[in-house]
C-alpha cells in the first residue's frame, strides 16, 4: 500500500480482518470498543509528494511526549533540509545542549553558527531574548548589567503567564522573517526542537495570552504578529512525533486536536523507533509449527548442535516479534485514523552507539517515503528505497523487493 501505512504489516489473522478500520466510536482510553462496528474503509491521507510539501512550511515545530525522541526527529529533519537544498537553522528553547553533544560541537548559545554545511544552529535563551528586545526598540542595552545584578530579569520572565514562552518564540519569528542582502530569508527552513506536547499549546498560544494583558504598544503589535505566523500554515506547521506504544499514541492524538483547535497546521505525525520485521510471515509460521523440539532437529540435520533451551528461546523471540508487530500495527491505524494525517516512520536502529551517522540514516529514511532520494536509508536497512515508500519495509535484510508490477 502507498505511503507505508502498513508498515510493519500485520502478521496473517483472519480473525482481525474485519476489525480496521473501524468506526471511529472509541473509550474515552482511546481504545477499540469490545465489539467494534465493521466501517467502509475510507481513503488514507496522503503521504508528502517530495520535500517541497513534506518541508513546505518556514518554521517546523517538532513536539511529542516526553522520551519519544523529538530531539532526534528534529535532528533528522534539520539533516532531511539541508538534504533537499534548503539553508537550515536547528533551534533548541530548552536549553538542554542536547544538539551540541549529539554533532559533537562547542556548546550552543544565542549566536547562530554554521557547524556543518548548509546547517545552523541556535540556542536560545528568555533573558537573552529580554537583553536583545530591550536593544532593538528601546536602545536600553546599558541595563543589561543592572538587571543582571538586581535579579530583575528573572521577575520580567515571569511577571507574566506566558511571557517567558512568548520571548523564546518571539525570536523565532525575528529569525523567520529576517531577510539577506538579496531579499531572500535568511533561512529557507527553521526547525525547532519545541516543548513536549503537554506545553506545546500554551507555548504556542503565548502571544495571544500576551495580547489579553498587554491592551496597547509594541508589545502588543509584536504579539499579532507572532500569533499571524504560527496561524500560517505556509509559514508555521507542528510535526508531532510518538512511538508506537499506547500512551504515546494517546497523548498524540489528544496533541493534534489540541494544536488542530488553536490553529496550528500539522504535517504527518513521525513514529520513532519503529521495529522492522526480521522474518517473513511464512518463516516466523514455520518456526511456529515446528516449535522447540522441531527446530532443534532442523538443526541437527544441518549438522549443527542446538540446545534445547536455545531453540525454545527462538520460537519464543519469533512470537514476541510477532506479537510485537501486530501491535504496532494495530496503532499505527490508530494514528492514521484518529488524527487523519498520514504517518511517516523512523527505524529502531539497534547500534551500541547513536551518533550523527544514525541522524543521516533517519533523514534518508524521511527522504524515501516521500520519495526523496535517501541512499544511507537503502544501504543501512537492505531494503530498496523504492519498496520502502510502497509500504513494503518488511522485506527482511538482502530480500529483494517485488518488481514494480507485482508489488
Amino acid at each position: 500500500m502507498a505511503g507505508g501505512y502498513r508498515w510493519p504489516p500485520r502478521p496473517p489473522n483472519p480473525g482481525r480482518a474485519a476489525r480496521w478500520p473501524v468506526a471511529t466510536a472509541r473509550t474515552y482510553a482511546g481504545r477499540m470498543p469490545a465489539d467494534p462496528v465493521p466501517a467502509v474503509p475510507a481513503a488514507l491521507p496522503a503521504v508528502p509528494d517530495g520535500f517541497d510539501e513534506l518541508l513546505s512550511a518556514n518554521v517546523a515545530i517538532v513536539t511529542g511526549k516526553g522520551g519519544v525522541g523529538k530531539t532526534t526527529v528534529a535532528a533528522s529533519l534539520a539533516l532531511a533540509g539541508v538534504a533537499s537544498g534548503r539553508r537550515t537553522l536547528l533551534v533548541e528553547v530548552e536549553g538542554r545542549q542536547s544538539f551540541s553533544r549529539t554533532f559533537g560541537t562547542q556548546p550552543w548559545d544565542y549566536d547562530e553558527r554554521e557547524f556543518r554545511p548548509g546547517l545552523w544552529g541556535v540556542s536560545i535563551d528568555p533573558a537573552d531574548s529580554v537583553y536583545e528586545y530591550l536593544e532593538l526598540f528601546y536602545g536600553l542595552k546599558r541595563v543589561q548589567w543592572l538587571m543582571e545584578k538586581s535579579n530583575a530579569i528573572d521577575f520580567v520572565t515571569t511577571a507574566a503567564p506566558g511571557l517567558r514562552d512568548l520571548l523564546l518564540i518571539g525570536k523565532v519569528y525575528e529569525i523567520e522573517a529576517r531577510k539577506r542582502a538579496d531579499g531572500r530569508r535568511m533561512y529557507d527552513l527553521i526547525v525547532v526542537d519545541a516543548p513536549p506536547t503537554g506545553r506545546i499549546v500554551p507555548f504556542l498560544q503565548s502571544p495571544e495570552g500576551v495580547t489579553e494583558i498587554v491592551r496597547v504598544g509594541p508589545i502588543k503589535r509584536q504579539s499579532a504578529q507572532i500569533g499571524e505566523m504560527l496561524s500560517n500554515p505556509r509559514r508555521t506547521q507542528a510535526f508531532l512525533v510518538t512511538l508506537l506504544e499506547e500512551m504515546p499514541v494517546q497523548e498524540t492524538v489528544e496533541g493534534v486536536a489540541a494544536l488542530s483547535a488553536a490553529g496550528i497546521a500539522t504535517g504527518p505525525v513521525i513514529a520513532n523507533q519503529v521495529v522492522m520485521s526480521r522474518l517473513t510471515a511464512d518463516e516466523a509460521g514455520m518456526l511456529d509449527k515446528l516449535g522447540a523440539t522441531g527446530v532443534q532437529e532442523r538443526a541437527a540435520a544441518a549438522g549443527a548442535t542446538l540446545a534445547p533451551e536455545v531453540a525454545a528461546l527462538a520460537v519464543d523471540l519469533s512470537e514476541a516479534h510477532r506479537e510485537r508487530l501486530e501491535l504496532q500495527a494495530d496503532l499505527q491505524a490508530q494514528v492514521v485514523e484518529r488524527t487523519g494525517l498520514p504517518l511517516l516512520a523512523l527505524p529502531q536502529l539497534t547500534g551500541a552507539t547513536f551518533g550523527t551517522d544514525d541522524l543521516t540514516i533517519l533523514a534518508d529514511c524521511l527522504a524515501v517515503q516521500v520519495g526523496e532520494r535517501g541512499p544511507r536509508a537503502r544501504e543501512a536497512t537492505g531494503f530498496e528505497p523504492a519498496a520502502w515508500s510502497r509500504g513494503a519495509a518488511h522485506l527482511p535484510v538482502g530480500q529483494a523487493p517485488p518488481p514494480e508490477g507485482d508489488a
